[in-house]
């Protein structure tokens, strides 16, 4: 095959499905409860386990003194239009001391911070939460850490939470109000709503702060069971859950069709632990800062917008009545893209597939159309073509011949190069072509963030029920091997619509990939060229 320029710098689940794979390596996936407040909650249903705490650091004080560092508005330039944004996390605290943590604090003019421990009543919330058997829970340092990362444009007010006595939740909404805060994250909740009256009150009389909170994570119905905070019914407040790779509640957490608002992706999310090191966080807490993140990124280009403008812009861009048994709104796929005028086409051309040219007029010849996508540099064009010419010629044998190729190389923001379902919800509705002009969509991307990740991956009709967007396409990831087999037997997949694989020797759809399996055999190829056909994704 050989490429023709087109142009340069172009702006512009059920229980029956398939899953289509390469080379699969389970991904380690450790779930991070939320916090429940001790002695509100049911023994044994939601605290973390032992191998999910953090006990007690020897060599650091309970409350450290507050390092001095300039105010993020002073040495953080923004991305683009916007302002910053004050957002507070009640939690557990934060750990004030790691760079990344102290350099985005909120500061009063004389360098101290506008947070507050409203445990200990004193003006150091540092991360702590002891529980009845000695063991300290590191819990805010991990949610704060995605806020940041999530959100640039936002100065963090982090509060700790009042255990000894909820009533002074009062004073902690009051003190969010005086101090600008205008989106208060609450990844925390309990069984009682005595507990969360004294809130309630508070969270009523100042309609122009929105609070988000965590659906939890008891694998139950808060409609039929609640969960406070998030039950208490409040207009300026968004209640968010977790959502898996199918776009379902994730494994272990609430949901409420009722109750609860949104779906957000918030399994093996990369966070700051309170040591610093950086690994996966999973459930509905991690939900909320990537919806307050969202919530932030909104005020920051609307300044005077309040709680009430935000949910009911949020509702416009992201109500699409997705998981309608689980939530009552929607599934918010990739809460940090706002603007899709980030992702551009930087080159296209088109691959011209020279060795079956001449065999266009052959009745038995099925041409495919591919459209492919090249979200990392790291793929070369000599790598893509290779690929691509190689997984050509293992399907010709078939008569299935790729033509026509439309390659374009993408710039995006970087969490869009990598295979994730909320993700590329976002890049598909780019860049995807709809309706008439529909092809099979081969995406070149830099690896995957799937819980099952698989270095090369199909997505046929069977497991994309409740995500449309990526059927028929195949994604590859740059630690493949042998990707011309890989690419062509993930698309086998897709053309025949089926997720089975054989034991036949030297068969092209062994489980397992290798430079010996190739062939096909002729059942194969009929059932691949019918569906083809069938589903139009070729034609004579």
């Amino acid at each position: 095959m050989s490429r023709a320029s087109l142009c340069s710098s172009v702006s512009t689940p059920d229980n029956n499905l398939l899953v289509y794979s390469l080379a699969a390596c389970l991904l380690l996936r450790i779930r991070f409860q939320y916090l429940m407040l001790p002695g509100l909650l049911l023994a044994g249903l939601c605290m973390p386990s032992h191998a999910q705490m953090q006990t007690t650091e020897t060599d650091i004080p309970d409350n450290p003194a507050l390092p001095a560092m300039q105010p993020v508005s002073e040495y953080k330039a923004l991305p683009g239009p916007g302002v910053i944004v004050r957002v507070a996390l009640v939690d557990s605290g934060v750990n004030y001391l790691l760079p990344a943590i102290n350099q985005r604090l909120a500061r009063r003019a004389n360098g101290s911070m506008l947070g507050y421990d409203f445990w200990d009543l004193d003006d150091l919330p540092f991360d702590s939460h002891p529980s009845s058997s000695g063991r300290v829970v590191r819990h805010g340092t991990k949610t704060a850490s995605l806020l940041l990362r999530e959100a640039p444009m936002v100065e963090l007010v982090p509060y700790r939470y009042p255990r000894p006595d909820m009533t002074r939740m009062t004073d902690l909404v009051l003190h969010a109000v005086e101090h600008d805060v205008r989106i208060v994250g609450l990844p925390l909740g309990g069984n009682l709503k005595s507990e969360w009256l004294a809130f309630e009150s508070a969270a009523r009389a100042h309609p122009e702060v929105l609070f988000v909170a965590s659906a939890g994570n008891n694998s139950r119905d808060i409609d039929k069971k609640p969960v406070y905070p998030a039950s208490l019914g409040l207009d300026n407040m968004l209640v968010v859950t977790s959502a898996d790779d199918f776009v379902r509640p994730a494994e272990g957490v609430n949901r409420g069709r009722i109750g609860v608002d949104y779906l957000i992706p918030a399994e093996n999310q990369l966070v700051t632990r309170f040591d610093g090191s950086e690994g996966p966080a999973s459930g509905s807490s991690y939900a909320v800062p990537r919806m307050a993140a969202l919530a932030a990124r909104l005020q920051s280009m609307h300044p005077e917008w309040r709680a009430p403008e935000l949910i009911a812009e949020i509702r416009r861009r992201f109500a699409n009545g997705a998981a309608p048994k689980a939530v009552a709104k929607g599934y918010i796929g990739d809460p940090m893209s706002l603007d899709a005028s980030l992702i551009q086409v930087q080159a296209e051309f088109e691959l011209l597939n020279d060795e079956h040219a001449s065999q266009s007029h052959d009745a038995d010849i099925i041409s495919v159309p591919l459209d492919v996508l090249v979200l990392d540099n790291k793929w070369s064009d000599t790598r893509v073509d290779k690929i691509i010419t190689e997984a050509s010629r293992i399907l010709a044998s078939c008569d299935l011949v790729f033509n026509p190729v439309s390659i374009k190389r993408v710039r995006m923001p970087d969490h869009l190069r990598d295979l994730a379902t909320g993700t590329s919800q976002t890049v598909m509705g780019a860049l995807r072509n709809t309706g008439p002009a529909h092809r099979t969509t081969l995406v070149f991307a830099r690896e995957t963030r799937m819980a099952m990740a698989f270095d090369g991956e199909a997505f046929g009709r069977g497991n994309t029920r409740t995500r449309p967007w990526l059927q028929d396409s195949v994604w590859l990831m740059l630690a493949v091997d042998d990707g011309g087999i890989a690419l062509a037997h993930e698309l086998f997949h897709v053309l025949a619509n089926t997720g089975e694989h054989v034991s036949q020797k030297g068969n092209l759809m062994q489980a397992h990939t290798a430079g010996n399996n190739v062939a096909l055999t002729m059942k194969q190829c009929a059932a691949a060229r019918e569906n083809t056909l069938e589903y139009q994704l070729g034609r004579r």
